[in-house]
């Protein structure tokens, strides 16, 4: 017995001092450690969706349709202030600040006002997400620093009694529903949908 136990662990020992191969790759050292350059192959990674009943298919469908319709206009209005942000930072004073913003204001009603009006509630809301996606802002606080804060809290008020909130904040991370949004706006954006 104790001869075919020693056989057997000299014949592990044999195969594993073949198995152990080297390989010469490059590296770099990094405050005193050797990492090594490892160039792995591309990899698709792609998820598995559950199939969605025809209700859900629906919902899913509109929700596009509505993202598609209100981007274009988030995407304006990220440009807009950037460009309206620069121009208030060299206003003198506050009477050409008012000045200012009031032609801003009249540019836009002129520019948008009409398609704006014909939008439904959802994809209001969905501009409302958007916008501060794209500006980094929620509409209350952009009307807020642009217009003050009496303004703001009127138009909060009054988008509060037709179901509007002007402080919603778009989270992909805690919204389910911003994060399908923010999946089709990359679709879009790469042209996808």
């Amino acid at each position: 017995m104790k001869k075919i136990l020693a056989f057997i662990i000299c014949f592990i020992a044999f195969v594993c001092s073949f198995a152990q191969k080297e390989h010469l790759v490059m590296a770099t050292i990094f405050e005193g450690d050797t990492i090594p350059y490892v160039y792995l192959p591309t990899l698709n990674v792609s998820g598995y969706a559950c199939p969605l009943s025809d209700k859900e298919l629906k919902a899913y469908k509109k929700l596009i349709n509505n993202v598609k319709k209100t981007y274009p206009y988030a995407k304006e209005a990220g440009k807009l202030l950037q460009s309206y942000s620069a121009k208030l930072a060299t206003a003198n004073n506050d009477s050409q600040r008012k000045k200012f913003m009031k032609q801003a204001e009249d540019d836009i009603k002129n520019r948008f006002g009409s398609s704006l009006e014909q939008l439904s509630k959802s994809q209001g809301k969905i501009l409302l997400k958007l916008i501060d996606r794209e500006t980094g802002s929620n509409s209350y606080n952009l009307l807020k620093d642009m217009r003050g804060g009496f303004r703001a809290t009127f138009y909060q008020t009054l988008g509060k009694l037709f179901g509007y909130d002007l402080k919603v904040k778009f989270d992909p991370q805690n919204n389910v529903e911003d994060r399908v949004i923010e999946r089709i706006v990359a679709a879009i954006d790469a042209n996808k949908i």
